[in-house]
């Protein structure tokens, strides 16, 4: 099984039993624990879970689980702030950075179309000066934040966004844009296409990772924000056909 096959199986697994041990996903995944630890490591890096002795653990559990938090998340906000400008029809996909994106604009408005399926983020942004919000319609994910998924993306049918701010849950340079599940993936992929310039926004810990499901290739995005490099994973971005924006804390 490929690691990309593995980790979304674990994420899977987490998602409905907020606890895992080591031993038990190995004998799910066929594969041996050092494997298993290896895969929980790279995915407790990405804050994608909490590691503890024996296995992981669920940010929260799953009946009041929150968006899950990304490294660097206000420094990513900072970075994608940044780069709007007043007239812009802008996406904003994403229950991480997008929220604290909205909580910039509502504190320094400007004239803006803003299109999500964010509940936090509409809710912030609605009534502020000289910001119109579209907010996808859609089938309420049980979490109660987004209104996913293929359902929204009819909404976007007629429209021409100047720029798509996407988060997603590994960059790699062959992989591209990646993410745990098929529907998020789709509807990930169609946001980007509606705009005319398409930015995923990862953290660093999140570079090198591949899930199953791919949101699309590097040669399909024009930047990738995200936090400070290490020397590696910068020599290994070379590759990617994109902007990269290491935003600075």
């Amino acid at each position: 099984m490929l690691a990309a096959e593995r980790h979304a199986r674990i994420l899977e697994q987490m998602g409905r039993l907020e606890r895992v041990s080591v031993d038990e996903l190995a004998k799910r995944l066929g594969t041996s624990a050092a494997t298993v630890r290896r895969d929980l490591s790279r995915l407790a890096a990405a804050g994608l879970l909490h590691r503890v002795h024996g296995g992981a653990v669920a940010e929260a559990p799953v009946a009041s689980r929150l968006p899950v938090r990304s490294v660097g998340e206000d420094t990513l906000a900072a970075a994608v702030y940044g780069r709007l400008a007043t007239g812009d029809a802008v996406i904003l996909e994403g229950q991480s950075v997008m929220p604290a994106v909205a909580r910039r604009l509502a504190a320094q408005p400007m004239r803006l179309i803003i299109v999500t399926n964010q509940l936090d983020v509409a809710r912030t942004l609605l009534g502020k000066p000289g910001i119109d919000v579209i907010l996808l319609g859609g089938k309420l994910h049980p979490a109660g934040y987004t209104l996913p998924q293929p359902l929204g993306a009819s909404d976007l049918k007629f429209l021409v966004a100047n720029k798509a701010f996407v988060e997603v849950e590994g960059v790699h340079h062959a992989a591209g844009a990646t993410t745990t599940a098929d529907e998020d993936a789709r509807f990930k992929h169609d946001l980007l296409q509606h705009a005319m310039h398409k930015t995923v926004v990862a953290p660093a810990s999140r570079a090198g990772l591949v899930f199953a499901h791919r949101i699309a290739v590097m040669s399909e995005i024009d930047c990738w924000i995200t936090t400070p490099l290490d020397d590696a994973q910068r020599d290994s971005a070379v590759a990617m056909q994109c902007e990269i924006v290491e935003s600075q804390p």
